[in-house]
């Protein structure tokens, strides 16, 4: 079937995001120009309305991307057409989606078909779900003994409060420094600003570090060589790494977020004086913040 539901993120550069599920209908590679495709719908589909994009694949994570070329929708069609009227697909390679366990939409094309044609893509593509009989039953909780356990609760937790203010000094003092920094990228054409958000605990020790960089693109035909060829993958946040990124398109420019939480193994200093000394050895200008 080659057919999957599975989660989509959009990340923003704020770190948040939002998750739903759709139908993966196709993940293939077209011979003809060896490009890597994904056809998607939503699960609950009101407008007949199926996705599609240039793709490239992250680990376990499928990357959805608007498609400049008019030939792409015309592959998509036939693609559709051959599925759904059981014809042979000799153009075309179908990736396994069996790794596969989400799909980042950074940006996509739509199309709109018939109700029927629709509907017999996800009937040929989709898994069918087994049905579940047997529904654990629900058992009917005594009211009486779960306000007392919740007052009780309720006694522990304001109790608690009181006694931590008492024995944390309320005044603690976090530190923050901003150091930002600009120059021309060895590889890019393209010119980064990059920003370090640092922040520090009580004891003047590195706790955390936000790195965001904006590449400004010197000219369009750049920006869209670095996009459309899927190159921009190199410079994402890892894996294993908080962080997000974004686009501009009207302003040729890519944009990527990182956090990192710092652990036994950091090896750049951490102690505040010596990181500002660091940072400003390396032509960053520093700000310094007291947050209190």
């Amino acid at each position: 079937m080659n057919g999957k539901q599975i989660k989509v993120t959009e990340y923003n550069l704020t770190f948040g995001s939002s998750a739903r599920i759709v139908n993966i209908l196709g993940l293939f590679k077209y011979k003809k120009n060896n490009n890597l495709y994904v056809l998607y719908s939503d699960l609950y589909n009101k407008y007949n309305i199926i996705y599609y994009g240039n793709s490239h694949i992250k680990e376990t994570t499928i990357l959805s991307m608007e498609s400049k070329n008019k030939e792409d929708e015309e592959i998509i069609k036939e693609y559709i057409y051959k599925i759904t009227n059981n014809e042979n697909l000799d153009d075309y390679e179908e990736i396994s989606l069996d790794k596969i366990e989400g799909i980042e939409i950074i940006s996509s094309n739509k199309i709109e078909i018939k109700k029927e044609i629709l509907d017999s893509l996800i009937d040929k593509k989709i898994p069918k779900k087994e049905e579940i009989n047997n529904k654990p039953k629900t058992k009917k909780k005594k009211k009486g003994k779960g306000i007392i356990i919740l007052l009780f609760l309720i006694i522990i937790g304001v109790g608690g409060y009181f006694i931590y203010n008492n024995i944390i000094n309320k005044e603690e003092v976090i530190k923050q420094m901003i150091c930002i920094t600009k120059y021309n990228h060895d590889v890019l054409e393209a010119t980064v600003n990059e920003e370090l958000v640092l922040n520090f605990d009580i004891n003047d020790v590195l706790e955390k570090k936000e790195i965001t960089k904006e590449y400004k693109f010197n000219n369009e035909t750049e920006y869209y060589n670095f996009i459309n060829t899927g190159n921009y993958y190199k410079y994402m946040p890892e894996d294993t790494t908080e962080g997000g990124w974004d686009k501009d398109d009207s302003n040729y420019t890519y944009k990527t977020i990182e956090v990192e939480r710092i652990k036994v193994d950091y090896k750049e200093p951490t102690n505040y004086e010596e990181v500002l000394s660091y940072y400003k050895n390396k032509n960053y200008n520093c700000e310094e913040k007291v947050i209190n």
